[in-house]
């Protein structure tokens, strides 16, 4: 094929592309930071609520620890609840006594239950706050939850588990 001919195939196919292409609607705008953000912590905290509703991980090993000096299941997932709770208090712009949290969480029952109940209610105050104020500093709290989600899942599999996001569906 001669260089003439390669020329004359090149523009006809740019020509059909850009034919094709104004048949198209035009492509929507990527979304804004702030509902990259938004989006990113309600994902994660959903995901890290199906763990905590998940009966297929069994009461009995919701007090089991991967070693001595980490969180047991149950204590990862009402520090992710506390985690919400102080989010919630600094977008509100009020200080969060994280110590005093941590202590007032030692009376309380130790339940799948109860940490749903209370991780409910953190994230429905929680989600209105992040969408209406996505600031910089939960790109720092995604990290944060995001690594306790992590060891979640490690628990998981430690005790022999496919963690919910994992598990094969129906249609699989």
């Amino acid at each position: 094929m001669s260089h003439r001919s390669w020329i004359v195939l090149f523009v006809a196919a740019v020509a059909t592309i850009d034919l094709a292409a104004q048949g198209q609607p035009p492509a929507a705008p990527p979304p804004a930071y702030e509902q990259v953000v938004a989006r990113t912590w309600s994902r994660l905290h959903d995901k890290i609520l199906v763990m905590a509703k998940d009966t297929v991980f069994p009461d009995d090993k919701l007090g089991w620890k991967p070693h001595p000096d980490s969180r047991s299941v149950l204590e990862e997932l009402r520090h992710v609840t506390i985690g919400l709770e102080m989010t919630s208090a600094l977008l509100r712009g009020e200080t969060f006594d994280f110590v005093a949290r941590e202590k007032a969480d030692a009376a309380k029952p130790k339940t799948r239950a109860s940490v749903v109940s209370e991780m409910e209610a953190a994230i429905a105050v929680s989600y209105p706050l992040v969408e209406k104020s996505p600031k910089p500093l939960l790109i720092g709290w995604i990290d944060h939850q995001a690594e306790h989600y992590g060891k979640l899942v490690s628990n998981y599999r430690v005790v022999g588990i496919v963690p919910p996001i994992s598990r094969k569906t129906a249609s699989q």
